[in-house]
């Protein structure tokens, strides 16, 4: 009985190990998408351009100057794990009113690296980004960013950010993993936390250092969440989180949309809050 037993354990952990580190590797490496779609093709001139992070990773963006915008600029970023062209159609309103900033994130799209730490590593580039506008002449930048994109955003909490817009945030990356294992039952835990495992052992980096809502309490400049009620891939809790840890964030909930669709379903609304925070926010 007692070997039995040992061996219901031991095969039990050689799986659990097994699924987890299956798991973390492809959800470090996942597949490049490159969106068929440049700015020219929406009628906007741009830039190809290049940026360097601090740890040396070639990030490839496009810049879009804006002939209302004078030294004004939005830095947008996309979610994991597409790319830049993924969110260029939704957020060409922006370019009304200010010069624009897309760009890949590390081992996404056409950018440099192999690794994605899904937001932690990624800070850096996005603040590659910001140097990148500052060294341009731009003198108000605001950041709007999609699901991982904005929690980079938060994480970065860049004093050179006038304003921050995001739309399906998370919260903090161990609760988005939890989502990820949901259907196994009670062994979700020891493969959450054999996952972590993984990441520490292999990047150094633990996933509870994912925690949007650890940072977003010191931010001073104004931020405005938007969330979709019936968001399957992170739940709208994420963005009630990020509002109880700064209350002087702006919440938006839109009812009837899933992960990233707020836009879609709400267009007209969508763009003008959107554009109407940033403008009031980066006022001279």
């Amino acid at each position: 009985m007692i070997r039995i037993l040992a061996r219901i354990i031991i095969y039990t952990a050689l799986i659990i190990g097994g699924l987890s580190l299956y798991t973390f590797l492809i959800s470090i490496r996942p597949p490049r998408y490159v969106t068929n779609v440049k700015p020219l093709d929406l009628g906007m001139d741009y830039e190809d351009v290049e940026i360097f992070t601090e740890d040396g990773i070639r990030l490839s963006g496009w810049y879009i100057p804006s002939d209302n915008a004078g030294k004004k600029a939005v830095v947008v970023c996309h979610g994991y794990p597409v790319d830049k062209g993924n969110v260029l159609g939704f957020a060409t309103f922006l370019h009304e009113k200010f010069n624009l900033l897309f760009f890949d994130f590390r081992a996404m799209g056409k950018s440099a690296g192999r690794i994605t730490t899904a937001g932690w590593r990624e800070r850096k580039d996005f603040n590659a980004a910001v140097e990148f506008l500052k060294i341009k002449g731009m003198e108000k930048i605001g950041a709007v960013g999609f699901s991982m994109g904005g929690a980079v955003i938060i994480m970065a909490n860049n004093p050179d950010v006038d304003a921050i817009v995001t739309e399906s945030a998370y919260a903090d990356l161990m609760s988005v993993l939890h989502l990820m294992y949901r259907d196994f039952w009670i062994f979700r835990y020891p493969l959450v936390s054999a996952t972590d495992m993984w990441s520490r052992l292999i990047l150094g980096v633990s996933l509870s250092q994912s925690a949007p809502r650890k940072f977003i309490r010191d931010i001073k400049a104004p931020i405005f969440l938007i969330h979709s009620e019936r968001d399957s891939q992170i739940p709208a809790e994420h963005a009630r989180i990020l509002k109880e840890a700064n209350p002087a964030a702006k919440l938006w909930i839109v009812d009837e949309a899933d992960h990233g669709e707020a836009g879609a379903i709400h267009r007209a609304e969508y763009e003008t809050r959107i554009l109407e925070f940033l403008v009031s926010s980066m006022r001279e």
